[in-house]
């Protein structure tokens, strides 16, 4: 240990760390706190372990420093995270009084040794019984039974990342009914939570949605790169509008990929191997290799992966005599280097690169033959995103963090698509080449005060460059239509507060003052002096109130508000520029809420909300009748949404989930224009959706069986809200199964997707230029099997 020998940690009597809260805290046996104690020495371990326990340990034995533990994390009473990191080392601990510890020799091994290494054939991994998590979304490390709002976390094993095969958020999508998704493609859909959806096209305006790697942000404008989740410690939902803690953009909410973080002490490497065979398609495969290496001991260390995919087309071009034309290529990296030269800070450098490249289109075209469609020129599409971040934290003995995000996007994204008509005599294309520049930082603060009480504040700022670049025509030599970029500058402060009323009961007050500045130039025109621009600002206050009748139940009431700014779109050409406004939209949600089961060991554990959303002014990127995009207010609608999850755990090696929601939309005060119909729900916001699943696992005694399947229905929706457009989709069946046979280091696994084979309309829509036709549908991907391979050294 570099700066601070082990001999540090001998004195001849008693050392205490000692460490000061700012109240006093209850037992130890009955106080639960959240930890995140990485692994590495024991004797930097315990420091951290007391830091965040908020209590004293002694320790008068000099071989700690030489003894190595794995970590420990998730809210826990303080004593049993202690005995998670002692686990293993030949140490154990008394109890002084309630808040001192000491640390004593395992009376059965008084030798100091490092963690057991692993074995060659662990027992098969059980879910946790009981939704023992920490969501760090919140911001705060809030559990699940802490956190007054709707919001979703996912814990993948190793080997259900491996058996997914690169799937990206198709595989979010495929464990939480309450998310849905446009069929686009992959790496240009755009993501909806509870069904707070504006529109099915791309176009510049803001998400309604934001994704987060960790603590950096991945989009502002663009679409969602669809990252392959290989090595993801957990994904994290928090239902919306999220304005208080993070912005604009939030309406619907935000998703959170948590990574796992390089592991200072074990070195480690993992790799998966796949093939996938597509009924009435082409092969495809994946591979992935993860590697872990410490660089300094318990100080410095790498931990990276990097994936390839490769999915078979599955839809033939009849015009040009082609099969299987919607092949897609994923090529990815994600690396972070870790520097924590003490317990207290951690400092992590993170850079992720994915090259995502589709062959052609994936739509088919209602008359024509199974899987088939009629096009006179390839429509392939390319999305390549890099990220570059540097995230710096600080924890305190009084439990306050200092949490500081710094992350740099580069996102570019091209698509081509067949425009040409019935009447033409040649070929026409239309090719959109779109660059998505994005800076975003945060600093923020977080903490404790009196007896139970929470408070965070920070600020942040994001700074987004979309410049796009749209033509049509000859193929060979289209003709420029437009040549736009627009700015957005966003900076706010914003801060939340946690006051405990009574011993249960909780009231969080929130807000987030905003301001906003757009500008718009035509990029064709260097020496063209037009560059219109606007500006705004805006408070989103929030509030909930939370109350926790038992151990493990929470009963919460939560307003939260949410915006997008409005924006500036120039249209006409540089020789005749305009420059039309549209303002920003705002929703505000009032939702209640309960959650069970939360304890740990908990057996049936569940949750119910009900929430009803006013959305004004709702912003839209549309398309007109000839196919080109554009963006609109539509007017002003309500969302009421109510979802129900249950997880049981029967006994150890079974698992049952069910999941569900029921939804209502209605654009009540439509726009002028858009005034003129019948039905008014708004777009792709199905009416129902629900989700089953069982998971079981059995020691066979020459391997470890698991064995999963899952079944999931996505209701009615429509395309959009005006004729032609408003077409019907959705009403489909995804069945899924699969086991794995577990030897030790090594798994062999099968899985089958769409096992009913449905062909189900997932999206009714794939060529701007002709989707007014009514004939565009997109099937599900035909029945398919993976036999993968799986290892971990």
């Amino acid at each position: 240990m570099a700066g601070r020998s082990r001999v540090s940690w001998f004195v001849p009597a008693l050392v205490a760390v000692t460490v000061n809260c700012l109240h006093i805290a209850p037992a130890l046996a009955r106080e639960t706190r959240s930890f995140s104690v990485p692994g590495g020495s024991l004797s930097d371990a315990l420091l951290a372990w007391a830091q965040q326990a908020g209590i004293s340990i002694a320790i008068t034995d000099p071989g700690v420093g030489a003894v190595r533990t794995q970590g420990v994390s998730g809210r826990l009473e303080p004593t049993e995270a202690l005995r998670l990191l002692l686990k293993g080392s030949g140490y154990d601990f008394v109890l002084l009084d309630a808040r001192t510890v000491r640390l004593v020799r395992h009376p059965v091994d008084a030798r100091p040794r490092r963690a057991p290494a692993r074995p060659p054939r662990p027992a098969p991994v059980q879910e946790s019984v009981g939704p023992d998590i920490v969501v760090t979304a919140t911001k705060q490390h809030l559990g699940l039974g802490d956190y007054p709002a709707s919001l979703s976390v996912v814990k993948p094993e190793r080997e259900e990342l491996a058996r997914a095969g690169a799937r990206g958020t198709g595989y979010i999508l495929g464990k939480l009914p309450e998310l849905s998704s446009t069929n686009l493609g992959r790496g240009r859909n755009k993501i909806f939570i509870r069904g707070i959806a504006d529109s099915s096209f791309n176009g510049t305006s803001q998400a309604t949605i934001s994704q987060y790697l960790g603590d950096l942000r991945l989009i502002y404008s663009a679409p969602d790169p669809d990252l392959a989740p290989y090595d993801i410690q957990q994904v994290e939902v928090l239902e919306g509008p999220q304005g208080t803690l993070y912005g604009a953009g939030t309406l619907g909410g935000i998703i959170r990929l948590v990574p796992n973080p390089p592991d200072l002490g074990e070195t480690a490497v993992e790799a998966s191997l796949g093939a996938r065979l597509t009924q009435d398609g082409a092969p495809g495969g994946d591979g992935a290799v993860m590697g872990n290496l410490p660089l300094i001991a318990d100080k410095l260390g790498l931990r990276a992966v990097v994936y390839r995919s490769v999915e078979g087309g599955y839809i033939d071009d009849t015009s040009r005599g082609l099969k299987d034309v919607n092949r897609n290529l994923v090529t990815g990296l994600r690396a972070t280097l870790r520097w924590a030269p003490d317990a207290a800070w951690k400092v992590d450098a993170t850079v992720v690169q994915q090259d995502l490249v589709s062959r052609d289109g994936q739509y088919t075209l209602k008359g024509d033959p199974d899987l088939t469609r009629s096009s006179a020129i390839a429509q392939p599409f390319d999305n390549d995103y890099r990220l570059v971040g540097l995230t710096v934290s600080r924890s305190w003995a009084s439990g306050m963090e200092l949490v500081s995000a710094t992350g740099y996007a580069h996102q570019n994204i091209d698509t081509v698509f067949d425009a040409t008509g019935a009447a033409d005599t040649t070929p026409r294309e239309y090719e959109e080449e779109v660059a998505v520049r994005l800076i975003s930082h945060e600093t923020r603060l977080t903490g404790h005060w009196g007896g139970g009480g929470t408070w965070l504040a920070g600020v942040g700022f994001i700074h987004n460059v979309d410049h796009a670049e749209r033509q049509l025509g000859d193929p060979d030599d289209p003709a420029v239509l437009s040549d736009i970029s627009t700015s957005t500058l966003d900076a706010a402060v914003f801060g939340e507060v946690g006051v405990p009323l009574l011993d249960r009961l909780m009231l969080t007050l929130g807000g987030r003052f905003s301001y906003v500045r757009q500008t718009s130039r035509f990029m064709d025109e260097e020496d063209l002096d037009y560059e219109p621009e606007r500006s705004q600002h805006r408070f989103l206050p929030s509030a909930a109130l939370a109350w926790k009748p038992m151990t493990g139940a929470l009963l919460y009431a939560r307003y939260q508000q949410g915006y997008r700014p409005g924006g500036l779109q120039v249209t006409g050409s540089a020789s005749a520029p305009s420059a039309d406004r549209f303002v920003s939209d705002r929703i505000e949600t009032f939702e209640l809420g309960l959650r069970f089961g939360m304890e740990k060991g908990a057996r049936f554990s569940g949750s119910l909300a009900a929430s009803t959303a006013r959305w004004r002014d709702i912003q839209a990127d549309l398309i007109d009748i000839d196919g080109l995009p554009y963006v609109a207010n539509i007017g002003s609608g309500r969302v009421r949404n109510i979802a129900v999850s249950l997880a049981w755990h029967p006994v150890d090696a079974l698992s049952l989930e069910a999941a569900g929601f029921l939804a209502s939309s209605s654009l009540s005060d439509p726009a002028p224009g858009y005034d003129n119909i019948d039905d008014r729900d708004l777009p792709n916001i199905a009416d129902e959706g629900w989700r089953i699943a069982a998971k079981y696992t059995h020691d066979l005694g020459w391997a470890d069986l698991t064995a999963d399947s899952a079944l999931r229905y996505v209701g009615h929706s429509k395309l959009a809200i005006l004729a032609p457009f408003a077409l019907g989709q959705g009403r489909y069946y995804d069945l899924t199964a699969g086991f794995r046979l577990g030897f030790g280091r090594f798994g062999l696994s099968m899985d089958i997707d769409n096992a009913l084979n449905d062909r189900g309309n997932t999206f009714a829509f794939g060529n701007p230029f002709t989707v007014a036709d009514g004939l565009q549908q997109t099937p599900m991907r035909p029945r398919s099997v993976r036999i993968g391979v799986d290892a971990a050294f």
